[in-house]
């Protein structure tokens, strides 16, 4: 999770477009920022195409004549956020890793944008906490988000425990379950009241006593079984 709106990155592509390419690129990046900001305003529901145009220094029309519904403005805005710190951030770090170490590097990535990126996770928590109400595109959206991550972790664990760096008798499905669920309670949390919440150490205690059970390790694990395939409580 991961997450933010990366302008060195998008600066750099715009030596290789032409005049016309790179206004474009430059006006939806300002558009995504708009919108954005809009939202841990005032919320997904709340914001329009006109006032993300307005916001970002452009016609009201815009926005609606650049992505064509607020629907594809949030798909473009989630993977601003989310499909960029990915390409940019993860992958290079997670080649030629066992299962549990690429593991461990994901969650240490996400615990870090908390620092990193709170702007871009505060936005991308607003939108999680609105996707339980009536608006369908949000709720479809943070489903498929939420399974794809659940998804990615699942086969880490199933890698390392084919690799042998993560012990035989853990349930992948149910772990990645577990450890999405972790994720998302430390990020209510620090968007609810941020001041009650140190997510830095509670996740760094997290990956911790995550990595040893899922090593074998018998001090972390539940009941003294490593293969119960869940942490303590």
């Amino acid at each position: 999770m991961w997450w933010s709106i990366n302008y060195d990155f998008a600066m750099g592509t715009e030596q290789s477009l032409n005049g016309h390419q790179v206004r474009s690129e430059r006006s939806t990046r300002l558009l995504l920022h708009a919108a954005g900001e809009l939202v841990a305003e005032g919320g997904y529901q709340s914001m329009t195409l006109a006032t993300v145009g307005e916001r970002a220094g452009y016609s009201r029309s815009l926005a609606t004549a650049r992505f064509g519904s607020k629907a594809k403005l949030l798909e473009a805005l989630v993977d601003s956020i989310v499909g960029r710190w990915d390409v940019e951030t993860l992958e290079p770090e997670l080649h030629g890793l066992d299962g549990r170490e690429a593991l461990r590097v994901l969650l240490t990535e996400i615990k870090n944008s908390y620092e990193k990126h709170p702007h871009s996770l505060g936005v991308l928590y607003a939108l999680i906490f609105e996707a339980v109400g009536p608006v369908p595109e949000l709720r479809d959206r943070f489903v498929a988000l939420n399974r794809g991550l659940r998804s990615r972790i699942s086969n880490f664990i199933e890698r390392g425990v084919r690799d042998g760096s993560i012990v035989p008798g853990i349930d992948p499905e149910l772990q990645a379950a577990i450890i999405v669920a972790q994720l998302r309670g430390v990020g209510y949390l620090w968007k609810l009241d941020p001041d009650s919440i140190d997510s830095g150490a509670v996740l760094s205690s997290f990956i911790d006593q995550l990595i040893g059970h899922l090593a074998g390790d018998r001090s972390v694990a539940s009941d003294g079984d490593p293969e119960e395939g869940r942490l303590p409580a």
